[in-house]
């Protein structure tokens, strides 16, 4: 695996960690806080967004790079409106449940992300 594939992935790992305050900042009472946790969400998401796609063209062969990045969007697409939709009715209801929802899905990001680290670095190398 390459330098910066690895250098990616890691930066993939502390997402979980920095995502994790953004609730609790975002539906304080205050106005600083919230805009931080805008702040913070515009970071992971570019960090995300960004690595993702490059990671993607680093461990899929030029002729399948289309069909990985059509399945990667829709599986993420997919994932987030899911997820959106149900942060949506847990909003609803309460706001206590809307971050327990969240620090939930952080917390199984952490193995999750070691499973795929894996299952990439296991990959045989590509010339």
């Amino acid at each position: 695996m390459g330098n910066r594939v690895q250098f990616g992935l890691i930066s993939l790992g502390v997402i979980p960690f920095v995502t994790l305050p953004i609730p609790f900042l975002a539906f304080s009472q205050s106005y600083g806080l919230a805009v931080l946790s805008i702040m913070l969400w515009g970071a992971v998401m570019a960090v995300h967004e960004t690595t993702m796609r490059a990671a993607i063209a680093d461990i899929t062969p030029f002729e399948r790079r289309g069909f990985a990045y059509g399945i990667f969007n829709t599986v993420y697409g997919a994932a987030l409106f899911v997820g959106s939709a149900l942060m949506g009715l847990l909003y609803d209801l309460s706001i206590r449940y809307l971050i327990l929802f969240v620090v939930v899905i952080e917390i199984l990001a952490v193995p999750a992300f070691f499973w795929v680290r894996q299952a990439i670095r296991t990959q045989p190398q590509r010339a």
